[in-house]
């Protein structure tokens, strides 16, 4: 059965622990800017959204690499970097509507989330259980990740024109 990372953006705290987990996972070290999650602060009016790849159907981040270092992972279904490839240009987390690649500030590459192999450790790491891994057939935890995705669009803040 095919699974997927469900953000309930009303559960997250804000304690980055899922950042941590990540970042320990890929680069054995405690960093949010090496982290492939990131979770985004709106302070005035109190809210956490945990902001990671949700592994789009038809991903424009593919579409618009200039080299194809992104491409889906059979196994688990995660849209992924190839690091050999990748030059870090940052195409895809422009397109991205999330903006969920991330650079990678030492590898000087485009990272994003890769599921960890089936075994995501933010999920792990989340004690609110903001993050969960789960079925795809889950309909509840679909809903709350389409809710996450509408809530960031709502707190984005107005582009000036």
């Amino acid at each position: 059965m095919e699974k997927f990372l469900a953000i309930d953006a009303d559960l997250c705290t804000g304690c980055r622990s899922c950042e941590m987990a990540c970042s320990l996972k890929h680069d054995q070290m405690c960093s949010p800017q090496m982290s492939r999650i990131r979770i985004q602060k709106f302070g005035d009016v109190g809210v956490s959204v945990p902001i990671v790849c949700v592994h789009c159907g038809d991903p424009v981040c593919e579409k618009v690499c200039p080299t194809g270092a992104r491409m889906r992972n059979v196994e688990t279904g995660a849209v992924v970097t190839n690091e050999k490839v990748c030059i870090g240009c940052k195409s895809c987390s422009y397109a991205c509507p999330f903006s969920a690649p991330i650079y990678h500030p030492a590898k000087q590459k485009m990272i994003t989330c890769d599921l960890c192999e089936g075994d995501p450790q933010c999920a792990r790491a989340c004690t609110p259980k903001a993050l969960v891994y789960a079925s795809k057939d889950g309909a509840t935890m679909i809903k709350k990740r389409r809710y996450a995705s509408l809530l960031v669009d709502q707190l984005k803040p107005p582009v000036a024109g």
